[in-house]
């Protein structure tokens, strides 16, 4: 069903960057309060510092490097520090770096790239907005980059792009224990390249990053970290790729806050700590991940085995292997029928690479096993929509669905009724839809969306391709978190979102937003914690000319399109310009209680006085509007503001009484558009009549 969101106030973008003090950094270098170390030794020490009693680490993978014409080989720390600027390739020689003594004998900052800030034990060196940097270890030996202080990471990146580092070792000189600073942490950065290191601790994390988007880990290692492997918040298009990690404990393993990451071809062994996914135990409903060809010891096998009942936003994806039973059930489906009889709770379903119409999938198993298929399935249901079949998932949690490749090149699915959405989710926790390409198979009129959610919470998406004539890509009403990484929402009908009655925080990070005819419709339920967060995305024109004047989202670091609409805040509104609505081209249509609460808010047209036949029409600056929720419950929203609460219930299968609080009764009914009723009207559009008092009420 179309929705108009009108605007009223310019949004005002702040883009804020907040580093912590030490294990994350500051954006200019600082001083302690008390006098600086007079130390002045510029030299790396002589030998390599490997933790105590750690067996010597496996030799780092050859890497590709770049030409050696067009590197600055360095054997100091001070030439290392002070070579660090845009676009350099700095080439370490074998040998040990040791931060700690150059950094407490520095004066100030190192460079205008460079700084130092001090932690509890120590001096901290922090990389400032560099971009095309490459830092690398030369071939023939070892190198290894460290640091003292326990509190301090070992190098911190902040807002800096295409960064490279290659063939290193880095770490804590001193043995595990009390510690705050990770190895390498990263801080509103975009494009690390990380290839062929060995990160160990006592650092709290091998990896930590903050509003960083594409990160990739290769062919490394991280071991013996006191807290754990990776850490990220607000994070997106993270990938690890055949890497091992080992002895790492103490908290969670893989630490995700509102992120995405993915795991290819990775070993976990030998790692223990309070949990696997610290997100699954805690937040697991506003992150995700992808694990693909990975191994898992026993201790990770039966942490998982536990922290992914009811998470569907955590996949498995092919051919992983446990040390002990992880009890999620994968089905591996070829068809529409095998997909639509695979769908259960705690249950993943992978795709194999094809095009997969629902449509028709419905209609042969309609015909081969009667209209009543559906009732066998429990958490199935078919919806016969205007122009055809529409699949509805209920009740599931931990549910999965997937691309088997981990790409939506290769894997379409596709509904071919326009009215329907491609997949309707009602009623479902901890679902996941990733790595996959859906939409309708023509353009045109149309109201149904790409994906659909109802009462649903802690919804992942990752991956994913929607595109039109879908009227959103993505609807959502009355759901709790919702979050959407590193996606396309292109070419919808009306817009890319159109997310009601939010109950918590729905957020977009990496996504591309571009060729729909509009943005997006958003409203939060009052007095819930109902947010809208958009991070790095993309808008395309009339996205932007959207998205730019909604004060209703936060956005950060989004890239604009040139806007080329503004709103009109004070428009002149000109009743003869507008049609009356032609009743002889409506038709009653049976419902219930179910369909208002699906549509959930209805705006006002036109109000028709009973005795008179005289019109009115409900401007855009006054609107009026219903509102149905599933308890039964809803409101009428005054052009004043005035809320007027409601419990709504069928008396026919044609008509359902609204009874306010204050003791008064309305009648409502739904009629179907058979075409032509306004200018421009669309067949099947739908319209609520209610009569109320001396009034008739028409809204769409």
């Amino acid at each position: 069903m179309k929705r108009t969101h009108i605007c009223a106030l310019v949004l005002i973008l702040a883009m804020l960057l907040s580093f912590a003090a030490c294990g994350g950094g500051t954006a200019t270098p600082t001083e302690p309060a008390a006098s600086a170390p007079t130390q002045t030794t510029a030299e790396p020490e002589p030998t390599p510092a490997e933790p105590a009693a750690q067996e010597a680490p496996p030799a780092a993978p050859e890497t590709q490097s770049a030409p050696q014409d067009d590197a600055i080989r360095v054997n100091t720390v001070d030439e290392f520090l002070e070579s660090i600027a845009p676009g350099a390739v700095i080439e370490l020689a074998p040998g040990s770096y040791n931060l700690s003594a150059y950094l407490g004998g520095a004066a100030g900052g190192i460079s205008d790239y460079v700084g130092r800030s001090f932690c509890a034990d120590g001096w901290q060196t922090e990389i400032n907005r560099v971009d095309g940097l490459t830092i690398r270890g030369a071939d023939g030996g070892r190198v290894e980059v460290v640091t003292e202080p326990r509190h301090a990471d070992v190098l911190f990146f902040n807002a800096c792009s295409d960064i490279t580092i290659e063939n290193i070792t880095f770490g804590h000189t001193v043995e595990q224990g009390s510690c705050e600073g990770s190895v390498l942490e990263f801080d509103s950065c975009r494009g690390v390249t990380l290839n062929g290191l060995d990160l160990y601790g006592c650092g709290t994390y091998g990896v930590a990053a903050k509003h960083t988007t594409g990160i990739e880990l290769n062919d490394s290692v991280i071991r013996d970290c006191s807290y754990g492997i990776i850490s990220l918040n607000v994070c997106g298009d993270v990938t690890a790729k055949n890497c091992t990690f080992r002895n790492n404990g103490g908290y969670d393993l893989v630490s995700l806050a509102n992120s995405f990451a993915r795991f290819d071809g990775c070993a976990f062994t030998e790692n223990e700590g309070d949990e696997f996914l610290h997100a699954s135990a805690w937040y697991g409903d506003d992150s995700g991940a992808r694990f693909d060809r990975c191994t898992f010891g026993r201790w990770e096998s039966e942490r998982l085995d536990k922290e992914l009942r009811d998470h569907g936003n955590y996949l498995l994806g092919s051919d992983c292997r446990f040390d002990a039973e992880v009890g999620r059930r994968v089905v591996r489906a070829s068809s529409v029928e095998e997909l639509i009889e695979g769908i259960a709770p705690n249950t993943e379903i992978l795709l194999a690479p094809g095009r997969y119409n629902l449509s028709e999938g419905l209609a042969k198993l309609l015909e081969q096993k009667g209209e009543d298929f559906a009732r066998d399935l429990a958490f199935v249901s078919v919806n016969d929509e205007y122009d055809g079949p529409e699949l509805i998932v209920t009740g599931v949690s931990g549910f999965a669905i997937a691309s088997e490749s981990g790409s939506a090149v290769d894997t379409e699915i596709v509904t071919e009724p326009r009215h329907a959405d491609v997949i309707r989710f009602e009623d479902c926790s901890g679902v996941g839809v990733m790595d996959l390409t859906m939409g309708h198979t023509e353009a045109g009129e149309c109201s149904g969306d790409v994906l659909k959610f109802t009462g649903c919470g802690g919804v992942a998406l990752c991956g994913l391709d929607l595109y039109g004539c879908g009227v959103y890509g993505v609807g959502a009403n009355e759901c709790g978190r919702l979050s959407c990484f590193d996606s396309t929402i292109r070419d919808c009908r009306y817009g890319a979102l159109e997310l009601y009655g939010a109950q918590e925080r729905q957020m977009f990070l990496n996504c591309a937003m571009t060729g729909s005819g509009g943005g997006g419709s958003f409203y939060a339920d009052e007095g819930s914690n109902g947010k809208f967060y958009f991070f790095r995305c993309v808008f395309g024109e009339r996205e932007s000319n959207v998205f730019a004047f909604d004060d209703t989202i936060t956005a950060e670091d989004c890239s604009w399109s040139e806007i080329t609409e503004y709103p009109d805040y004070a428009p002149d509104f000109d009743e003869s310009e507008l049609a009356a609505l032609d009743t002889s081209r409506v038709k009653t249509a049976p419902f219930d209680q179910q369909v208002l609460a699906d549509v959930h808010v209805f705006l006002c047209y036109e109000i028709v006085n009973r005795q008179s036949g005289d019109v009115t029409f409900v401007s855009p600056s006054a609107m009026k509007l219903l509102a149905f929720e599933k308890d039964g419950t809803g409101y009428l929203l005054d052009s004043d503001g005035t809320q007027y609460a409601y419990k709504f219930a069928m008396d026919s299968n044609y008509s359902c009484v609204l009874s306010f609080d204050d003791g008064r009764e309305a009648s409502v009914g739904l009629c179907a558009d058979q075409g032509g009723a306004l200018p421009g009207s669309q067949e099947g559009q739908l319209w609520l009549q209610m009569y109320w008092g001396d009034e008739v009420l028409w809204f769409y």
